[in-house]
Protein backbone atom coordinates (compact mmCIF):
# COMPACT_ATOMS: atom_id res chain seq x y z
CA UNK A 1 0.00 0.00 0.00
CA UNK A 2 1.15 3.40 -1.16
CA UNK A 3 1.13 5.04 2.56
CA UNK A 4 1.91 8.47 1.25
CA UNK A 5 -0.88 8.63 -1.23
CA UNK A 6 -3.62 7.21 1.34
CA UNK A 7 -2.05 10.06 4.25
CA UNK A 8 -2.52 12.55 1.24
CA UNK A 9 -6.34 11.40 0.96
CA UNK A 10 -7.01 11.55 3.90
CA UNK A 11 -5.14 15.02 4.54
CA UNK A 12 -7.45 16.10 1.76
CA UNK A 13 -10.43 14.52 2.95
CA UNK A 14 -9.98 15.99 6.83
CA UNK A 15 -9.55 19.55 4.87
CA UNK A 16 -12.80 19.94 3.40
CA UNK A 17 -14.48 18.23 6.03
CA UNK A 18 -13.07 21.05 8.21
CA UNK A 19 -13.99 23.71 5.32
CA UNK A 20 -17.50 22.68 4.96
CA UNK A 21 -17.72 22.90 9.39
CA UNK A 22 -16.40 26.55 9.00
CA UNK A 23 -18.74 27.57 5.99
CA UNK A 24 -22.13 25.87 8.29
CA UNK A 25 -20.48 27.99 11.30
CA UNK A 26 -20.18 31.23 9.73
CA UNK A 27 -23.32 30.88 8.35
CA UNK A 28 -25.28 29.70 11.50
CA UNK A 29 -23.23 32.88 12.76
CA UNK A 30 -24.08 35.36 10.40
CA UNK A 31 -27.84 34.14 10.75
CA UNK A 32 -27.91 34.70 14.63
CA UNK A 33 -26.00 37.63 14.25
CA UNK A 34 -28.98 39.23 11.99
CA UNK A 35 -31.52 37.73 14.21
CA UNK A 36 -30.12 39.51 16.85
CA UNK A 37 -29.52 42.77 15.25
CA UNK A 38 -32.93 42.70 13.71
CA UNK A 39 -34.87 42.06 16.98
CA UNK A 40 -32.77 44.92 18.27
CA UNK A 41 -33.96 47.08 15.78
CA UNK A 42 -37.34 46.37 16.46
CA UNK A 43 -37.58 47.03 20.20
CA UNK A 44 -35.69 50.07 19.74
CA UNK A 45 -38.14 51.48 17.30
CA UNK A 46 -40.76 50.57 19.84
CA UNK A 47 -38.79 52.40 22.19
CA UNK A 48 -38.21 55.20 20.00
CA UNK A 49 -42.04 55.98 19.14
CA UNK A 50 -42.89 55.53 22.71
CA UNK A 51 -44.72 52.25 22.44
CA UNK A 52 -45.08 50.20 25.10
CA UNK A 53 -45.56 46.62 25.12
CA UNK A 54 -45.77 43.21 27.59
CA UNK A 55 -43.01 40.40 27.44
CA UNK A 56 -43.62 38.72 24.12
CA UNK A 57 -44.28 35.18 24.12
CA UNK A 58 -41.58 32.65 23.13
CA UNK A 59 -43.14 30.99 20.60
CA UNK A 60 -40.84 29.77 17.60
CA UNK A 61 -40.14 26.69 15.86
CA UNK A 62 -42.01 25.04 12.84
CA UNK A 63 -45.61 24.29 12.57
CA UNK A 64 -48.12 23.47 10.10
CA UNK A 65 -51.47 24.04 8.29
CA UNK A 66 -54.27 22.18 9.69
CA UNK A 67 -57.47 21.08 7.91
CA UNK A 68 -60.51 20.40 10.13
CA UNK A 69 -64.12 20.39 9.65
CA UNK A 70 -66.95 20.75 11.88
CA UNK A 71 -67.53 18.12 14.70
CA UNK A 72 -70.93 15.89 14.41
CA UNK A 73 -72.05 15.11 17.77
CA UNK A 74 -74.09 11.95 19.27
CA UNK A 75 -76.67 11.66 21.78
CA UNK A 76 -73.95 8.76 23.10
CA UNK A 77 -71.41 10.89 23.88
CA UNK A 78 -73.69 13.18 25.86
CA UNK A 79 -74.77 10.80 28.55
CA UNK A 80 -72.27 11.80 31.19
CA UNK A 81 -74.16 15.45 31.13
CA UNK A 82 -76.12 15.68 34.19
CA UNK A 83 -78.22 18.52 36.01
CA UNK A 84 -78.71 20.02 32.23
CA UNK A 85 -80.93 19.73 29.44
CA UNK A 86 -79.17 19.33 25.73
CA UNK A 87 -80.37 18.88 22.67
CA UNK A 88 -78.29 18.43 19.30
CA UNK A 89 -78.87 21.04 16.37
CA UNK A 90 -77.70 22.69 12.84
CA UNK A 91 -77.12 18.86 11.61
CA UNK A 92 -75.74 17.07 14.52
CA UNK A 93 -73.07 20.06 14.80
CA UNK A 94 -74.29 22.33 18.12
CA UNK A 95 -74.69 21.63 21.33
CA UNK A 96 -77.05 23.55 23.08
CA UNK A 97 -77.91 22.97 26.71
CA UNK A 98 -80.28 24.22 30.06
CA UNK A 99 -78.96 23.81 33.10
CA UNK A 100 -81.90 22.49 35.75
CA UNK A 101 -80.10 25.02 38.56
CA UNK A 102 -77.70 28.21 37.86
CA UNK A 103 -74.68 27.50 38.30
CA UNK A 104 -72.99 30.06 41.11
CA UNK A 105 -69.58 31.57 39.81
CA UNK A 106 -69.12 34.59 42.17
CA UNK A 107 -69.71 37.21 39.86
CA UNK A 108 -68.02 35.55 37.02
CA UNK A 109 -65.01 34.85 38.75
CA UNK A 110 -62.49 32.85 35.89
CA UNK A 111 -61.74 30.14 38.12
CA UNK A 112 -65.21 28.99 38.51
CA UNK A 113 -66.00 29.66 34.59
CA UNK A 114 -63.27 27.49 34.39
CA UNK A 115 -64.20 24.75 36.46
CA UNK A 116 -67.75 24.88 34.95
CA UNK A 117 -66.44 23.90 31.25
CA UNK A 118 -64.00 21.13 32.43
CA UNK A 119 -66.21 19.03 34.17
CA UNK A 120 -69.59 19.83 32.80
CA UNK A 121 -69.02 20.64 28.83
CA UNK A 122 -68.01 18.03 26.71
CA UNK A 123 -64.23 17.83 26.56
CA UNK A 124 -64.30 21.11 28.09
CA UNK A 125 -60.62 20.96 28.89
CA UNK A 126 -60.02 21.66 25.24
CA UNK A 127 -61.67 24.73 25.14
CA UNK A 128 -59.82 28.04 27.08
CA UNK A 129 -61.43 31.49 27.86
CA UNK A 130 -61.58 34.41 25.66
CA UNK A 131 -63.72 37.21 26.59
CA UNK A 132 -67.02 38.21 28.58
CA UNK A 133 -69.28 40.17 26.58
CA UNK A 134 -70.87 42.34 29.50
CA UNK A 135 -73.75 43.20 27.16
CA UNK A 136 -74.92 40.28 25.71
CA UNK A 137 -73.74 38.35 29.31
CA UNK A 138 -71.95 35.69 28.25
CA UNK A 139 -68.59 34.84 28.15
CA UNK A 140 -67.31 32.95 24.92
CA UNK A 141 -64.28 30.36 24.76
CA UNK A 142 -62.36 28.59 22.01
CA UNK A 143 -61.51 25.86 21.58
CA UNK A 144 -58.11 24.85 21.09
CA UNK A 145 -56.15 22.71 18.19
CA UNK A 146 -52.71 21.62 18.47
CA UNK A 147 -52.30 23.42 21.94
CA UNK A 148 -53.54 26.33 20.56
CA UNK A 149 -56.83 28.76 20.88
CA UNK A 150 -58.92 29.51 17.45
CA UNK A 151 -59.37 33.02 16.55
CA UNK A 152 -62.51 34.45 15.76
CA UNK A 153 -64.25 30.53 14.93
CA UNK A 154 -68.14 30.04 15.10
CA UNK A 155 -67.14 26.04 14.52
CA UNK A 156 -64.83 26.02 17.21
CA UNK A 157 -66.93 27.82 20.04
CA UNK A 158 -67.94 27.62 23.35
CA UNK A 159 -70.95 30.75 24.37
CA UNK A 160 -71.70 30.72 28.12
CA UNK A 161 -75.17 32.24 29.10
CA UNK A 162 -74.88 33.99 32.50
CA UNK A 163 -77.91 35.44 34.15
CA UNK A 164 -78.39 39.06 35.97
CA UNK A 165 -76.36 37.24 39.10
CA UNK A 166 -73.60 36.05 36.63
CA UNK A 167 -74.29 32.32 37.39
CA UNK A 168 -74.39 30.13 34.46
CA UNK A 169 -77.91 29.26 33.47
CA UNK A 170 -77.21 27.62 29.74
CA UNK A 171 -74.34 26.66 26.98
CA UNK A 172 -74.17 26.29 23.53
CA UNK A 173 -70.71 24.57 21.69
CA UNK A 174 -69.62 23.68 18.25
CA UNK A 175 -66.35 21.71 17.60
CA UNK A 176 -63.98 21.41 14.95
CA UNK A 177 -61.98 17.94 14.24
CA UNK A 178 -58.99 17.79 12.65
CA UNK A 179 -58.81 15.99 9.48
CA UNK A 180 -54.84 16.55 8.35
CA UNK A 181 -52.43 18.01 10.86
CA UNK A 182 -48.93 16.24 9.36
CA UNK A 183 -48.42 18.92 6.39
CA UNK A 184 -45.24 20.56 5.39
CA UNK A 185 -44.27 21.71 8.94
CA UNK A 186 -42.68 25.99 8.48
CA UNK A 187 -41.03 28.28 10.30
CA UNK A 188 -42.75 30.82 12.03
CA UNK A 189 -42.28 34.00 12.99
CA UNK A 190 -41.57 35.22 16.36
CA UNK A 191 -43.84 37.62 18.00
CA UNK A 192 -41.66 40.25 17.53
CA UNK A 193 -41.05 40.30 13.90
CA UNK A 194 -44.87 39.81 13.24
CA UNK A 195 -44.79 43.35 15.23
CA UNK A 196 -42.46 44.37 13.11
CA UNK A 197 -45.17 43.34 9.91
CA UNK A 198 -47.87 45.42 11.71
CA UNK A 199 -45.06 48.34 11.72
CA UNK A 200 -44.99 47.93 7.77
CA UNK A 201 -48.67 48.05 7.08
CA UNK A 202 -48.84 51.40 9.36
CA UNK A 203 -50.70 49.55 12.10
CA UNK A 204 -48.55 51.03 14.97
CA UNK A 205 -49.33 54.55 16.20
CA UNK A 206 -46.89 56.56 18.13
CA UNK A 207 -47.20 56.31 22.54
CA UNK A 208 -50.05 53.29 21.58
CA UNK A 209 -49.89 50.05 23.71
CA UNK A 210 -49.07 46.33 22.61
CA UNK A 211 -51.05 43.55 24.49
CA UNK A 212 -52.36 40.66 25.11
CA UNK A 213 -49.75 38.78 22.38
CA UNK A 214 -50.53 34.97 21.41
CA UNK A 215 -50.08 32.85 19.15
CA UNK A 216 -52.94 30.59 17.60
CA UNK A 217 -54.76 29.26 14.86
CA UNK A 218 -56.77 31.24 12.12
CA UNK A 219 -58.77 30.26 9.46
CA UNK A 220 -57.58 31.61 6.30
CA UNK A 221 -59.31 28.73 3.58
CA UNK A 222 -63.17 27.87 3.97
CA UNK A 223 -63.97 24.69 1.28
CA UNK A 224 -67.86 23.44 1.20
CA UNK A 225 -67.47 20.01 0.21
CA UNK A 226 -70.91 19.67 -1.15
CA UNK A 227 -69.79 22.21 -3.50
CA UNK A 228 -73.50 23.76 -2.76
CA UNK A 229 -74.10 27.78 -3.64
CA UNK A 230 -75.42 28.72 -0.21
CA UNK A 231 -72.99 26.82 1.90
CA UNK A 232 -73.55 23.73 4.37
CA UNK A 233 -71.94 24.52 7.82
CA UNK A 234 -72.18 20.80 8.50
CA UNK A 235 -69.53 20.11 5.06
CA UNK A 236 -67.77 22.99 5.59
CA UNK A 237 -63.64 22.11 6.07
CA UNK A 238 -61.46 24.93 7.38
CA UNK A 239 -57.31 25.51 6.78
CA UNK A 240 -56.44 26.68 9.64
CA UNK A 241 -52.62 28.68 9.51
CA UNK A 242 -50.90 29.84 12.60
CA UNK A 243 -51.24 33.38 13.85
CA UNK A 244 -50.60 35.86 16.20
CA UNK A 245 -52.90 37.70 17.89
CA UNK A 246 -52.22 41.29 19.31
CA UNK A 247 -54.64 44.09 20.56
CA UNK A 248 -53.33 47.67 20.11
CA UNK A 249 -53.99 50.34 22.49
CA UNK A 250 -53.96 54.12 21.32
CA UNK A 251 -55.81 55.89 24.25
CA UNK A 252 -59.60 54.41 24.66
CA UNK A 253 -59.50 52.46 21.38
CA UNK A 254 -58.53 49.10 21.20
CA UNK A 255 -57.62 47.34 18.21
CA UNK A 256 -57.70 43.15 17.64
CA UNK A 257 -55.40 42.11 14.57
CA UNK A 258 -53.79 38.95 13.59
CA UNK A 259 -50.85 38.20 11.45
CA UNK A 260 -50.41 35.48 9.85
CA UNK A 261 -46.81 33.64 11.29
CA UNK A 262 -45.70 31.77 7.96
CA UNK A 263 -45.71 35.19 6.05
CA UNK A 264 -46.54 38.29 8.22
CA UNK A 265 -49.87 39.09 6.21
CA UNK A 266 -52.47 40.66 8.01
CA UNK A 267 -55.31 39.04 8.49
CA UNK A 268 -58.90 41.05 8.06
CA UNK A 269 -61.36 40.00 10.89
CA UNK A 270 -63.84 37.83 10.13
CA UNK A 271 -66.47 37.14 13.09
CA UNK A 272 -68.54 34.12 12.92
CA UNK A 273 -66.01 32.61 10.54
Amino acid sequence: MDWNKTKTIFIAVFLVLDIFLAVMFFNKYGTSRFEVIKKTSIEQKLQEDGVKHEEMPDDSGERSMIVAKPKTFTEKELFFLTKQKWAIEKNGTEIVSLLEEPYETDGAARSKLNAFVKNNVLHGGEYAYWKRNQEANTVIYYQKIAGKKLFENAAGMLTVQLNNDKDIVSYSQTMLSSVDDNRNKETILPALQAIDSLYKNGLIQLDSEISDAELGYYTVVRVDESQQIELDESNVQQVLSPTWYFQLKKGDKIEEVYVNAFDGSINPQQKES
